[in-house]
């Protein structure tokens, strides 16, 4: 039975579930992980959801107690560091979950943490969207996770078990690898479009420029996966901008976010690997090499 939830990253992701585990298994059981000066920060400062100030729970890190639940919210390009700091929440019988963007996330934690329970996840369908230390969302979504093999073991029946008594929707597919391929195809899209056209979602949900680039993006995504093996169809294109359109309008994807607060984005996860894959495979991929430049400042390059 999961009783000890770590949450290491206070992005969108990482104060909506920490509100969420909180308000529905209580204060006692929620903790978040940071390293000391980040502790002192948001104690400070605060953080809040929906205009509320989140009461957590702080651990410093280098005093961590081992956790049932280490769930992982930060950025990619953060991911290694804050695991590093971590690693004393991560004991034999740690559940180890992601839900970064992406498709690599979870070979960063296996290489950093060598968790016992590693599982494999994406999340989807929430309309969060962080400004400074404020949260608002009006759909926390759901999540899917499973065993890299799609095996039903005692880690996805313990968070199973957690996921219903907290009231979270989840799904376990049949094939979890595809899930998150299928995800990070709509990030690809959405995401990247958002970012370079300075949109909330209402600038794709409406037929245009920013709809058309973002399933042309999606579609170079979908062909450099199949490429790989992973079997990603036309027709989840069309599902996954469905879901889009059913978003709040004014809310806004990560990666615009980040671009709007003038942070560092996730490029390399989205136009970058499909660019990486693109070359690998012979396959053009015009609309996500003119993403790249435009997020990252310069042409792709192998190099």
């Amino acid at each position: 039975m999961i009783q000890k939830i770590g949450i290491v990253g206070l992005g969108a992701l990482g104060i909506m579930y920490a509100e969420l585990f909180q308000d529905t298994l209580g204060r006692e059981q929620v903790y978040v992980i940071a390293d000391r000066e980040r502790v002192r920060r948001y104690r400070e400062e605060g953080v809040y959801s929906n205009g509320e100030r989140c009461d957590f729970r702080y651990m410093e890190a280098e005093e961590a107690q081992e956790m049932d639940l280490l769930i992982f919210a930060t950025k990619y390009h953060g991911l290694a560091e804050a695991a590093r700091n971590a690693r004393k929440a991560c004991g034999e019988h740690t559940i180890v979950l992601s839900v970064l963007n992406g498709v690599t996330s979870e070979d960063v934690l296996g290489e950093v943490l060598h968790p016992a329970h590693l599982l494999y996840c994406t999340v989807q369908g929430m309309d969060a969207t962080r400004t400074g230390n404020r949260l608002t969302y009006t759909k926390a979504g759901s999540i899917a996770f499973g065993e890299r093999d799609n095996s039903r073991t005692e880690a996805t029946a313990r968070l199973e078990e957690l996921l219903l008594q907290a009231g979270i929707p989840y799904v376990i597919p049949g094939d979890i690898i595809h899930q998150q391929w299928s995800k990070w195809m709509l990030n690809v899209g959405v995401n990247q479009v958002c970012a370079v056209w300075g949109v909330s979602y209402a600038g794709v949900q409406q037929e245009g420029e920013c709809r058309d680039a973002m399933a042309a993006a999606m579609e170079e995504a979908r062909q450099v996966a199949c490429a790989e093996g992973i079997a990603l169809n036309t027709s989840e294109i069309r599902e996954w901008i469905k879901l889009i359109d059913s978003l709040s309008p004014d809310c806004e994807p990560s990666m615009r976010q980040d671009t709007r607060e003038g942070r560092r984005t996730e490029v390399d996860l989205f136009a970058g690997l499909v660019c990486a894959l693109g070359r690998k495979h012979g396959i053009e991929t015009p609309r996500n090499d003119q993403f790249y430049e435009k997020l990252s400042g310069a042409p792709y390059s192998e190099g």
